[in-house]
């Protein structure tokens, strides 16, 4: 069984390194001896911990710290940044999922299971902030033409010539910039989370079994303690009897719940906790619709901008893709608007999950 690590704050290092990719051998050793118990130590306040981490990062705290304006001057300052804002965003830390993991068996499936979970939960995170910068990208993309569209009336009479010569160059502008959404995409993420709740589930049904046959072979063993007391007794008197068979049928069931179904129903928690974990594929499955919409919202903008630079400075169509920018503003901050409360609530997902496996391996450390 897994081992339990005191919780860290919520605004760890930076320099805490992300986890290593888990191995991909799909070992088939289940039983339940894969699994060391430490009992001379003792599960902390969990519960009093998660609660109050839960509370110290909630879902304002995440959005307050993503859309921290970043200072940053090249691009080393901007990945610099990047790592510091997961390693805020993300809990429990890294760090923290290195100790839990530490000791535990490396080979052991439940191990590389949660492990994997670990892993994929950190690289969604991570893909959220990304996505986080593509909206920031985006509306800095549209904003010049925001504040043309903001300063031109809906109603206006025909364009004038510097008015014309100014759209021209911010669409020239607007047509260097590559679409925000272009390589964003979370299919390969969504097929690895998909993948790892297939293998949960499989282990979970033997474990499920596991435990069944724990249940029958301890009521068979009561019943062996009865009948070999009751045979022992035999020529004793009856209340001797009576008094001999009660005192064995309570004593026999401790000896027969074994240690390894104490393991077995304490992974049973960490399996379901893991499993629990995997539904932040629902999240990231309408973050990827979102995307798609946006991206295609963007290169329909883009198709509109080319083919007014294809005329020149001609005013007609100038005014005419105007007039068509000023119609899917509204949809495309909508968007914008819609993806970046998921991205935060996809977060704010994934930490509870975290949480909540963490919680699941503190809890079952002591038998």
């Amino acid at each position: 069984m897994l081992e339990c690590v005191s919780f860290k704050s919520s605004t760890p290092t930076t320099n805490s390194s992300p986890l290593p990719p888990p191995s991909h051998s799909h070992s088939e050793g289940n039983s339940a001896e894969e699994f060391e118990e430490d009992t001379s130590a003792t599960s902390p306040n969990v519960s009093g911990e998660f609660h109050r981490a839960l509370e110290a990062h909630s879902y304002n705290e995440i959005r307050s710290m993503v859309q921290a304006p970043p200072q940053v001057h090249h691009i080393d300052d901007e990945d610099s940044h990047h790592r510091h804002v997961l390693s805020q965003v993300l809990q429990p830390d890294s760090h923290s999922v290195h100790e839990a993991l530490a000791k535990a068996k490396p080979k052991s499936n439940l191990t590389r299971l949660v492990s994997t979970y670990f892993y994929h939960s950190e690289t969604a995170s991570d893909f959220c902030l990304r996505l986080s910068r593509s909206v920031h990208r985006a509306r800095h993309l549209y904003a010049p033409l925001s504040d043309l569209l903001a300063v031109l009336p809906a109603s206006a009479p025909p364009l004038s010539q510097p008015q014309c010569d100014r759209a021209y160059e911010l669409f020239l502008q607007f047509d260097r910039e590559e679409n925000p959404f272009a390589l964003s995409r979370l299919h390969r993420l969504r097929d690895d989370f998909s993948d790892l709740k297939r293998d949960i589930q499989r282990d979970l049904r033997k474990c499920h079994s596991r435990i069944r046959l724990f249940r029958h072979s301890a009521a068979g063993c009561a019943l062996c303690f009865v009948a070999v007391a009751a045979g022992t007794v035999v020529v004793a008197s009856i209340v001797f009897v009576h008094a001999v068979v009660g005192f064995s049928a309570l004593s026999a069931a401790p000896f027969c719940v074994t240690r390894q179904k104490r393991r077995e129903l304490a992974r049973l928690k960490q399996l379901e906790a893991v499993e629990n974990g995997t539904l932040v594929v629902n999240d990231i499955n309408t973050i990827d619709s979102l995307v798609d919409r946006l991206q295609t919202a963007v290169e329909g903008d883009k198709a509109f901008v080319r083919f007014a630079l294809d005329r020149g400075r001609e005013r007609h169509p100038i005014q005419e893709v105007l007039n068509q920018l000023r119609k899917n503003q509204p949809v495309l901050e909508h968007l914008l608007g819609d993806l970046e409360q998921h991205i935060y609530f996809c977060f704010y997902s994934v930490n509870m999950a975290r949480y909540a496996l963490l919680k699941a391996i503190c809890s079952h450390q002591t038998p």
